[in-house]
């Protein structure tokens, strides 16, 4: 189970690195789900056709002979575990949307590389359904040719804000039509409107108004005919399993759900996929975010992903912990590969320094480096680390003449990841962890040839390469994960069993149980609960008890699976917690029956420790009350700026996306005072 692999020691990094050793002679170019790199003289029983032996690098045929066949038992099995259609089909239906076209009016890919336009197929992506892939034809021409597919340019924005969570851009109504991935406007669920004085507000789940992805994050996949191959390309997932569901989880983007049903979507319309990721997991260090490194590689590998780079962030975990799930042995094939990052050194060969993978009748060659500037920020004496460029000229020669394409996953700067893509024009694409947040709707061609990839950060954001073979213009997709994906049921049976973890831990055995006061603390003196304010502050308690301030805690206990056991969501939805750093402070929540007065997001959230100013209420003098009462007033200004009252210390981009302070600031407002 998820959880015993959870609770990996050192004992089992040992037994781990003792089967490594043994294992490191068989070899570790062998790709995941069955794929392979080279093909054997004879195939070994039980291997499918087209596949090599793991153990064989010497190549006996020309890769054009190899022929790939169509990996449907993946998804056959995914069904089966799902219990359901991975994505819901309708008949006849239209492309997922429109794109934008070229001046001569043709798709912006199929003008670039001088061929007609074909015609769209009328289900998405235009695959067929029996399993078997037609082969585009090959035409003259470098294979390092690029064309790139585009979402339309940003135009005047639409009823919707843009925002960097949703890709910044609103593509103009009318433009769009509906796809199978998407629901019909008339079929889509309608948000309940919250209504504070009768008035709904806001631009999330509680505005009434209904959200279409497509419109918000623009069409995918556009005039594109069935490529030999898809690559589909991660990375920067920063810790966030899922997006913040708290604002409205459909205008959202992100998470391994909706990856996964990517992944499901591409080969239900029989395209041949390989998963590749930049690395960069997780971010932070302790208990819990070893818990989510453990998670994200078991969700990963249900997918299907072939090739994960180590990132800096990954790196900061104990050193038996990365041993436990980055370590190939004789018995599991480790999906991380790195050229100059070695666990315990390199001497150990515990992670492949290459992989050749093999899909849709092409080879393709990964590899991965750690940029030198970040290395710098590593303090871990048993992490080995190389020169980027020293160790890639020991790795070309094991990929060169082997493979149809070259990838470099380099978790890097932007600026190294230029320069490397530069030195080393033999990879036809590099992926870089830097850039900008969200990535580019069109990629940057290095020097003509090489196709530099951004993954933008918190995974909210997937690029799809389509591969369509020697003398074939590449073609790229960003990828919006938003709602147009449905939920997948494997990740949330993941994300149950992460959910059961933390509770089991409980806050101690998280490593957070033991906190620093409140900085208030001094003036203020300790966390009481909302329940000592009513009786002295009567309409200000009876506004706070409408607002959805005074139901964040059941808002937790009500999602599925609950969050009420996770510090992360914890921290805005109970009073005591610091909000980004996800520890409660000395005299706050602890648990609902711990401290069950401190449960939602309360008086004291905003106005600070009430302890104080309630005992000089009880007593007798002015001017300390008077004091007292002027010490925990928050004004407008302070909570739209105060470090310490600041709204948006938890109606932030990641989890309230759409807030607005001036719009959001009257529902909540409450003067007893004529100074405040």
């Amino acid at each position: 189970m998820l959880i015993d692999r959870f609770s990996s020691q050192a004992a089992q990094a040992v037994a781990l690195l003792i089967l490594g050793c043994l294992a490191a002679l068989a070899g570790c170019d062998s790709p995941q789900r069955g794929r392979a790199a080279a093909v054997p003289p004879a195939r070994p029983e039980g291997l499918r056709e087209g596949a090599r032996d793991s153990s064989t690098e010497e190549v006996n045929e020309s890769p054009a002979s190899l022929l790939a066949e169509p990996d449907t038992p993946r998804l056959l099995e995914l069904t089966a575990q799902t219990g359901q259609s991975p994505i819901p089909q309708q008949p006849n239906a239209a492309p997922i949307g429109v794109g934008s076209e070229s001046p001569g009016g043709q798709p912006e890919a199929v003008a670039a590389s001088g061929e007609a336009p074909s015609a769209v197929a009328a289900e998405t992506g235009g695959g067929p359904r029996d399993g078997k892939r037609p082969e585009p034809e090959t035409g003259p021409g470098d294979r390092g040719t690029i064309a790139q597919s585009s979402l339309p340019e940003p135009l005047a924005p639409s009823g919707f804000s843009p925002n960097p969570l949703r890709g910044g851009v609103a593509p103009s109504p009318g433009a769009v039509e509906p796809g199978v991935l998407r629901q019909e406007s008339s079929r889509a669920a309608q948000p309940t409107a919250k209504k504070i004085e009768g008035k709904p507000f806001g631009k999330g789940k509680h505005s009434g108004q209904p959200f279409d992805p497509i419109l918000e994050n623009g069409p995918i996949f556009v005039g594109w005919e069935p490529p030999k191959l898809a690559l589909v390309i991660s990375g920067r997932q920063d810790g966030y399993l899922e997006p913040c569901g708290c604002a409205g989880l459909d205008r959202m983007k992100g998470g391994l759900s909706r990856r996964h049903m990517l992944f499901a979507k591409l080969e239900a319309d029989g395209w041949p996929t390989l998963g590749l990721d930049c690395g960069g997991l997780v971010k932070g260090s302790g208990r819990q975010a070893e818990l989510k490194f453990g998670m994200s590689i078991d969700a990963m590998q249900q997918m299907g992903y072939d090739a994960i780079a180590l990132g800096k962030s990954d790196l900061r975990l104990p050193s038996t912990e990365l041993l436990a799930r980055v370590a190939s042995t004789a018995q599991v094939q480790s999906p991380f590969v790195s050229a100059n990052v070695a666990v315990f050194g390199f001497a150990m060969g515990m992670t492949a320094d290459h992989r050749i993978l093999e899909a849709g009748g092409l080879r393709v060659g990964v590899t991965s480096v750690l940029g030198g500037k970040w290395q710098k920020e590593i303090n871990n004496p048993d992490i080995e680390m190389a020169d980027p460029r020293a160790r890639l000229r020991e790795v070309l020669p094991k990929l060169e003449g082997k493979c149809d394409l070259m990838v470099l996953l380099a978790h890097a700067t932007m600026e190294e990841s230029v320069e490397l893509a530069e030195a080393f024009p033999q990879f036809n694409v590099v992926v870089t962890a830097g850039g900008a947040p969200e990535p580019p709707d069109r990629a940057q061609p290095i020097n003509g040839k090489t196709l530099l990839v951004e993954i933008g950060e918190k995974g909210m954001n997937a690029i799809v390469l389509g591969i369509y073979g020697a003398g074939q213009p590449i073609r790229y997709q960003r990828v919006p994960l938003d709602s147009r994906f449905p939920e997948s049921a494997a990740m949330k049976m993941f994300m149950r069993q992460y959910q059961e973890q933390l509770k089991q831990d409980g806050l101690e055995g998280l490593g957070i149980r033991h906190t620093p006061p409140h900085p208030q603390k001094e003036e203020l003196g300790r966390f009481v609960g909302s329940a000592e304010c009513e009786s002295c502050h009567e309409p200000s308690y009876d506004v706070w008890r409408k607002t959805g301030h005074a139901k964040a805690w059941e808002t937790l206990k009500e999602l599925d699976p609950p969050r009420h056991h996770d510090p992360e969501c914890i921290s805005c939805h109970v009073v005591g917690w610091h909000p980004t750093q996800y520890f409660p402070y000395k005299s706050g929540f602890l648990s609902e029956k711990e401290t069950p007065r401190l449960v939602d997001v309360g008086c004291e959230s905003c106005h600070g420790p009430g302890e104080k100013h309630v005992a000089a209420e009880m007593g007798s003098n002015a001017e300390l009350q008077k004091k007292l009462q002027q010490a925990m007033v928050v004004t407008k200004e302070q909570a739209r700026s105060s470090k310490v009252h600041w709204c948006l210390n938890c109606h932030d981009l990641d989890n309230s996306p759409d807030f607005d302070f001036d719009e959001y600031w009257p529902h909540v407002e409450h003067k007893e005072y004529e100074d405040e």
